[in-house]
């Protein structure tokens, strides 16, 4: 006859180790695993004892939403020496997920940056942008600004550029009851190549362009991070007109250089290119909580 046993969470067992997200808080729980009747083996007692990874028993969370989420990451199963078929069984739970503690700062979201510039050619200088950087393709208005090329040779120019990383944290575990669904993968995929349609992180309007996702698991989280890169000229390329050969279309300038001043030809007309046509909002991306935690993160400071 196979064993039986009884598991009993022993009285005043439970510890914490609370962290903030995405931090691994853990909960230990102590139980008192006896047999009640059959002759144990190695095999049973691992059984009954309970494995990793596993959801902690209902009548420790007993409703409770954070509790929920912890699992069993580790079990020790410790004979009790003064009595026979008895085990001390120790389960050590963990969750990443301490934004159901209403003691902490909601849902975990950070954002790193870094400057960079993209080496580009200059044949106008302060040009009159577009609205939004938005143009329509070939077209046939100049851009103004002030000449800068030489017989149609333009200078380098260093856009400023900042490369913003967002990362978060997604929950891969299914419910019971109501599974949820994995990340929006391609909806994040159809948002590549897109700039915002909307201010965002204080990024005006066209100047931010969705670059893609990164993500890896982490227990049964994903952490998740996601890559734009603003431009300072709304990711727009300066492009000379043209002539029938496909040379630059050249004409007197009215400039001079060197000594004795030797005239120089310059392009005469100057047209934006626009490579990222549409513009998106990217609440498709981040949600209202993983932007409330970026733009006001918690603790409040102490007056």
């Amino acid at each position: 006859m196979a064993p039986t046993f009884t598991m009993i969470e022993r009285a005043n067992s439970r510890s914490y180790s609370l962290v903030p997200t995405p931090g691994e808080s853990f909960i230990t729980i102590q139980y008192l695993l006896t047999c009640d009747s059959g002759t144990p083996d190695e095999a049973s007692i691992l059984n009954a004892a309970g494995t990793p990874p596993s959801r902690i028993s209902s009548a420790v969370y007993s409703g409770n939403s954070y509790l929920k989420t912890m699992v069993i990451r580790e079990v020790s199963i410790e004979p009790v020496r003064e009595r026979q078929n008895a085990w001390i069984v120790t389960h050590r739970a963990s969750t990443r997920n301490g934004s159901l503690l209403s003691q902490q700062d909601g849902t975990y979201c950070t954002c790193t940056r870094a400057t960079v510039v993209r080496s580009t050619a200059m044949y106008r200088k302060d040009p009159t942008f577009p609205t939004n950087g938005t143009v329509a393709f070939a077209s046939g208005a100049d851009i103004g600004g002030t000449k800068v090329d030489t017989n149609g040779k333009p200078k380098v120019y260093d856009v400023p550029q900042q490369l913003v990383t967002i990362e978060t944290q997604y929950d891969r575990t299914l419910p019971q009851g109501s599974p949820a669904a994995e990340p929006l993968w391609s909806v994040y995929t159809s948002y590549v190549g897109n700039r915002n349609s909307a201010v965002f992180l204080g990024f005006p309007i066209g100047t931010l362009l969705y670059q893609g996702f990164q993500t890896a698991p982490e227990d049964n989280y994903y952490r998740m991070s996601h890559t734009f890169l603003y431009d300072a000229w709304y990711h727009l390329d300066q492009i000379p007109c043209p002539n029938p050969t496909g040379e630059p279309l050249l004409t007197s300038g009215g400039v001079s250089i060197g000594s004795p001043p030797v005239p120089i030809l310059q392009v005469k007309d100057v047209v934006f290119l626009q490579r990222y046509d549409t513009l998106s909002a990217f609440s498709g991306i981040l949600a209202a909580a993983d932007l409330t935690a970026l733009t006001s993160p918690k603790p409040l400071a102490i007056a």
